[in-house]
């Protein structure tokens, strides 16, 4: 799996890209769904889940069709009826994400990308990705290979989040009447 920083920055990226102007809580939500699948490496180690098994890393948590049930279901919520599709499309987007990110690292098990229709786990041919180790004590031991190897992804992420926002901003003030 990718770290947790970058995870959070590719998501809040996207919640740029889809922001409308000075809603900066939607950055924020995006990151944190592009976190939220890796809650289920807590509830693996919690619940003595065996590795592999749907429920433990890479399983149906970080599948797409969880992610976009689930955050739809919580836009829903959130919202109260007003744009909740519009969010939840957001919230879906970065949280799809972690697992498409996963999927580029150089170790685990692989991510359940087809779930409910196939429990097979997928990585892309191309890894450039070093995994993160699972605890955050021996992540700080591994640290500068792993955030150098997803570096290109974080700047690609931002550069392309906050383009799309200041193209959508400029978009904006030219429609605006200058009476």
């Amino acid at each position: 799996m990718a770290s947790a920083i970058t995870h959070f920055i590719v998501g809040a990226s996207v919640g740029l890209a889809g922001m409308p102007p000075r809603r900066w809580s939607i950055p924020l939500t995006c990151g944190l769904w592009a976190v939220a699948p890796d809650l289920d490496t807590y509830a693996m180690f919690a619940f003595d889940i065996p590795r592999g098994t749907c429920s433990a890393i890479g399983g149906i948590f970080h599948s797409p069709f969880f992610l976009a049930l689930a955050a739809f279901a919580l836009a829903y919520l959130a919202r109260k009826g007003k744009d909740w599709l519009a969010l939840g499309a957001l919230w879906t987007c970065a949280a799809v994400t972690h697992p498409l990110l996963d999927m580029l690292t150089d170790g685990g098990s692989g991510v359940m990308l087809l779930f409910p229709l196939s429990t097979e786990r997928f990585f892309f041919p191309w890894r450039p990705i070093r995994v993160s180790p699972l605890t955050i004590g021996r992540f700080f031991d591994r640290a500068g290979p792993i955030l150098r190897s997803e570096l290109p992804f974080v700047l690609a992420a931002v550069l392309a989040g906050s383009g799309i926002y200041l193209l959508r901003i400029r978009r904006a003030v030219r429609k605006t009447p200058s009476w």
